[in-house]
């Protein structure tokens, strides 16, 4: 019987657009990474644009749905407000097969988004509205929400909540009560140095799994690549997953490391999603029994789907085919 994940993330409406690459140099944007931005300015972005497609997301929700697509089990624990988009995104989450557990707000910030623009590589750059989001309290988690679950997903992406803060906090004391294992997802490179030392304090004393890429935990080591290797030992960790685009991932625990080859894609359409897919193929596959390395190589089967289209959700069809 495979096992129970909660994820813990921002509940964000996704927007793609395709630009030209002079668009995010003119646009001031920081290519390939991820900017937040006040409402005013996100709606100052969305004039200038013409959407290709829209879709609930947000990292971690985007790794959960695909768990429970993927016949997992999986719930998901984010804000949004009573609005159209709050609806919207709670209706995608049930529709996937996970369970959106916190009551949505009815006053305050709206609901977020997160504009993703996408070059002609396939790159994506993302300016980010976190409204209702940001939002998310202790006051949102509820013991029951822990029960019979075995791991719990964090995105770092929280970190910019000081309210979402405590409510990790306090998830943390539930993982601790009822022997939860923590996954965290570092999102973001930026992130990573704006929040180094808060980072590095969590992670060694609650994760047991930490996911990345390979520029994030870079910036994690302080860019020492040879220290990379002793991540597990130095954080206490029991595994470390390093995404590297098309030369694939890097697992390791504290003995020894894998390297796992990407998949060929002939055709690079959108790496949005590509981090969320490779987690949700690792955990679906982790939960369900699988070794670390046979669940990374799934990881990066998934991620090779994800980028040959756009947006971070694929269809249940194109996972049926390989489950």
């Amino acid at each position: 019987m495979s096992k129970k994940i909660l994820g813990m993330g921002n509940a964000v409406l996704d927007i793609l657009t395709k630009v030209e690459d002079n668009f995010i140099i003119s646009n001031n944007l920081q290519r390939g990474a991820m900017q937040i931005v006040t409402e005013e300015e996100s709606e100052a972005a969305l004039k200038k644009i013409e959407i290709i497609k829209s879709d609930s997301g947000g990292s971690v929700a985007n790794t959960i749905a695909a768990i429970a697509m993927l016949g997992g089990h999986s719930n998901f624990c984010g804000k949004v407000k009573e609005d159209k988009l709050g609806i919207e995104f709670e209706n995608k989450m049930e529709e996937a097969g996970s369970s959106f557990l916190c009551k949505k707000s009815m006053d305050g910030l709206p609901t977020a988004r997160c504009i993703v623009f996408v070059t002609s590589d396939g790159e994506r750059t993302m300016q980010t509205f976190l409204g209702a989001s940001t939002t998310l309290s202790e006051n949102d988690l509820e013991k029951a929400f822990f029960d019979d679950t075995d791991y719990l997903l964090i995105e770092g992406y929280l970190w910019s909540s000081e309210t979402a803060r405590k409510a990790i906090k306090k998830a943390i004391r539930f993982c601790n009560d009822n022997n939860i294992k923590v996954v965290f997802s570092l999102s973001d490179k930026t992130l990573v140095g704006a929040f180094k030392k808060d980072f590095i304090e969590f992670i060694s004393e609650n994760v047991a799994i930490l996911i990345g890429n390979e520029g994030e935990f870079l910036e994690l080591c302080d860019a020492n690549i040879a220290s990379l290797e002793k991540l597990p030992n130095n954080f206490n960790l029991e595994l470390a997953i390093i995404t590297k685009g098309k030369e694939g991932a890097l697992v390791i625990n504290k003995k020894e490391d894998f390297h796992i080859d990407s998949y060929y894609v002939e055709n690079v359409v959108d790496t949005t999603g590509a981090g969320d897919m490779f987690a949700a193929g690792f955990l679906y596959k982790l939960t369900n029994g699988s070794p670390a390395e046979e669940s990374a190589r799934f990881g990066c089967k998934l991620a090779s789907l994800i980028i040959q289209q756009y947006g971070a959700r694929l269809e249940q069809k194109a996972l049926k085919k390989i489950i």
